[in-house]
């Protein structure tokens, strides 16, 4: 059985870094939604400037799209992007570029606040968990679907059983909880990526280094475009059976 983890939190071996759904939905992202009310802004006016502000939803729905892509595909984008870095680098914390003007947070948990500068044309993809679940490992780790299990419903049904210790409790941005987080979790259809081998030796020992299947398992959340100024993400969970709680802080400085 597979023995590491991956979640953006430090346990004893290696863990970094909602309702099901693997479809991707027809409705569209408003490229020129944001995320504060101002009764006298008008829909014209906001089209005509990313930075006023109609739509009081701080997120976009599970169902939307960006650029082509639902959230299933941002939240596989920001699997690759993760194992591509190196021994270094994939313990750090950042931003990753997903493409499209839209970024990611990525780090550890329990850190010290992160903060970082991006532009009001940016998007903000958060995933305040997850895991990428791979395969082949090595023989060691027994890492093998049952007979007659496909592979996609082997790494689906592990990938769950590692992200379940964890309990995504609190997610607030600008002083506004996120009601029913994990609405906001899923886990992807089966698709490939070829990892950085380095990784093998640092991070998950089932990367080859060569293209391989695996699937994504977390949270994830696409913000609205944020108006020029600083925004705070405060994301509070607990691992229960580890009696392990901690809280990861992000701050973000809009600049035009």
């Amino acid at each position: 059985m597979k023995t590491y983890f991956s979640f953006k939190i430090g346990l004893a071996s290696v863990l970094v870094l909602m309702l099901l759904f693997t479809s991707c939905q027809p409705e569209e992202f408003s490229l020129t939604s944001v995320v504060e009310e101002d009764p006298a802004i008008t829909k014209e006016a906001e089209a005509t400037d990313p930075t006023l502000r109609i739509n009081t939803s701080l997120l976009f729905p599970t169902t939307a799209r960006l650029f082509g892509k639902c959230t299933e595909d941002w939240a596989i984008e920001f699997g690759k992007a993760s194992v591509v870095l190196d021994c270094e680098t994939a313990f750090q914390s950042q931003l990753l570029d997903l493409g499209n003007n839209v970024i990611a947070p990525y780090g550890i948990l329990g850190s010290a606040v992160e903060e970082y500068t991006i532009t009001k044309d940016q998007y903000v993809f958060l995933s305040p968990a997850l895991i990428l679940n791979d395969y082949p490992c090595p023989s060691e780790f027994e890492f093998e679907p049952a007979d007659g299990q496909s592979l996609e419903d082997f790494l689906k049904e592990t990938g769950k059983e590692f992200l379940d210790v964890l309990e995504i409790t609190k997610v607030i941005i600008n002083g506004n909880e996120i009601e029913d987080v994990n609405k906001y979790r899923l886990s992807s259809d089966l698709f490939y990526f070829t990892g950085n081998p380095d990784l093998a030796t640092c991070f998950d020992p089932c990367i080859t280094g060569e293209s391989q299947p695996g699937i994504v398992d977390g949270y994830f959340m696409m913000l609205k475009k944020l108006k020029v100024g600083k925004h705070t993400i405060t994301v509070k969970g607990e691992i229960p059976s580890e009696e392990y709680s901690f809280e990861w802080t992000i701050v973000l400085n809009v600049t035009n």
